[in-house]
Formats: structure tokens, C-alpha cells, sequence
């Protein structure tokens, strides 16, 4: 590195977010959860399917899938049930994520520490490719990305703090109350389910329970096609596209201060 790049200014957060610019990297980071699911019709259920189609493709040692307990449920009582329909049945172990399989999705989630949107991506992208060649979905009815962060605080009143949120019900403020809020903000083609409460309390994958101010930020498109090939040829740009909407909401939702305090860097 250079005597001029060691003493460049670097702007401040403020600037940066001035100009639409936002963090590629946080040093505090908040991210306790990230998900892609996919939602379809299938000619028959994918659950009973998918996993055995996986599982050749998992190279970790140890290969290893998991029953859940909402299997036992009898398919027709799934079926039936639109809270269950979309349930996961079986969660597979694949290096770096897991791999959730119910009878008309798909889902893969990221063991944390986050591995980074590029390889998130890239193992997306695998496992559509791989469901492409097993003809067995009907219709694409919807996919999605959630992001779920959580900031911690010594009390309420920070945790409220952390967030660019305004909130007053009669003649009252919200300064150092419990709180939970879901709202859905429509942008473009996504929706995104937006929900942020305080507080909230969370294990990660070291063991740690961390407690603070939680934002699940749930970006949905419904995208409707019979055509899975087609989909697969644009989807690494559509990835793109959702991850980086998702991306500008969860800013949105932060002041300046707590910008800071998660020690962004904008590389």
C-alpha cells in the first residue's frame, strides 16, 4: 500500500449513504439468519423426492439429513392445511448451509458466520439447477429472500434508539417501551415483510445469546412460471436484484449512529 493510499481520507458514513452508496461489510455484524426459499407446485410431493436427489451431491464427510418432526403429519392433513403446506419435512447438512425440503418448497440457509451474498448465492443457484433436472415441478409460484440482524443494547431505550423509527400511538412516543412492528412495504416487483421488535433475544451458532433490537426483513416476489429453465437462466441476476432490495431496507431501517456503530466499510 502506497504513502497516499495509507493517508487517503475516507468519507464518512454520512457521505457514503448520501450517494446511495451502501456497506459491502459490516465489523459488527448483526446477521443472526439468511434464507432463500423457493414456493411451487410439483406433480408429486417434493418432499418424498428431493432429498434422495440431494444427497449425491453433498461431498462433506459426514453427509447427513435430518427428519423434522412435522413429517409424522399425515400428507393429507399437510395438504389440507396451508399453514403446513410449505413446512419443511427434512433438513439436509451441506458444507456451509442447510438445505430445507417440505412437500412444495425449498429453502437454503446459511450456517452462520455468514458465509458472504457470493457463496450464498452460488449454492442457490446449485440447488435450483440440480431440481431443474428432476422435472418434477409443475409451476414456480414464488421466491424469496429473509435476512434476520439483530443489534444489541444495554437497555430499551438504546435498542429503540438503533432504529430510524418514528412510532407514536394517542399522545404517545415511542422512546423505551417493548415493541413489535410488521409492515409490509410494497417496492417494484417485491414485498417486502418488514418486522423489527425490542427486545428480542437470540442464540447463535457459538452458543451466545445475544439480546437487543431485532429487524427480519422477508423480500417476496411472486414470480409465476412453468418454465424452471427459463428461470434458472435469469436467475443470478434476479438473486442479485432481491438481495440488493433487501439490502436497501435494512439500512432504511437503521439511523446514521447505528450505521457507525456497526463499523462499516465500503469496499
Amino acid at each position: 500500500m502506497s504513502k497516499h493510499e495509507v493517508y487517503k481520507k475516507q468519507p464518512r458514513v454520512e457521505e457514503q449513504m448520501n450517494t446511495g452508496k451502501l456497506p459491502t461489510k459490516l465489523k459488527k455484524e448483526p446477521l443472526v439468519d439468511a434464507v432463500f426459499e423457493l414456493r411451487f407446485s410439483s406433480s408429486v410431493l417434493a418432499s418424498s423426492v428431493l432429498p434422495g436427489l440431494f444427497f449425491p451431491h453433498i461431498t462433506d464427510v459426514n453427509k447427513q439429513i435430518d427428519r423434522l418432526p412435522i413429517a409424522d403429519i399425515t400428507d393429507q392433513l399437510r395438504a389440507n392445511d396451508p399453514n403446513l403446506r410449505f413446512h419443511p419435512l427434512f433438513k439436509l447438512h451441506w458444507g456451509q448451509f442447510f438445505v430445507f425440503v417440505g412437500d412444495s418448497s425449498l429453502s437454503v440457509a446459511c450456517k452462520m458466520p455468514y458465509p458472504g451474498w457470493a457463496a450464498f448465492k452460488e449454492q442457490i443457484i446449485k440447488v435450483i439447477d440440480i431440481i431443474k433436472d428432476a422435472k418434477i415441478i409443475n409451476t414456480v409460484d414464488r421466491y424469496a429472500i429473509k435476512y434476520v440482524d439483530i443489534m444489541e443494547g444495554t437497555d430499551l431505550a438504546e435498542q429503540v434508539s438503533r432504529l430510524n423509527l418514528s412510532l407514536k400511538l394517542g399522545t404517545h412516543s415511542l422512546t423505551s417501551e417493548s415493541f413489535s412492528v410488521r409492515i409490509e412495504i410494497i417496492r417494484d416487483e417485491f414485498i417486502h415483510v418488514t418486522q423489527v421488535a425490542a427486545p428480542a433475544s437470540v442464540t447463535t451458532f457459538d452458543g451466545r445469546t445475544l439480546s437487543g433490537v431485532i429487524t427480519e426483513i422477508d423480500t417476496i416476489c411472486n414470480y409465476q412460471t412453468s418454465d424452471l429453465l427459463s428461470l434458472s437462466k435469469i436467475l443470478p441476476n434476479r438473486l442479485d436484484e432481491i438481495h440488493m432490495s433487501n439490502k436497501k431496507v435494512f439500512f432504511e431501517c437503521l439511523t446514521q449512529e447505528t450505521i457507525k456503530y456497526l463499523e462499516p466499510s465500503y469496499d
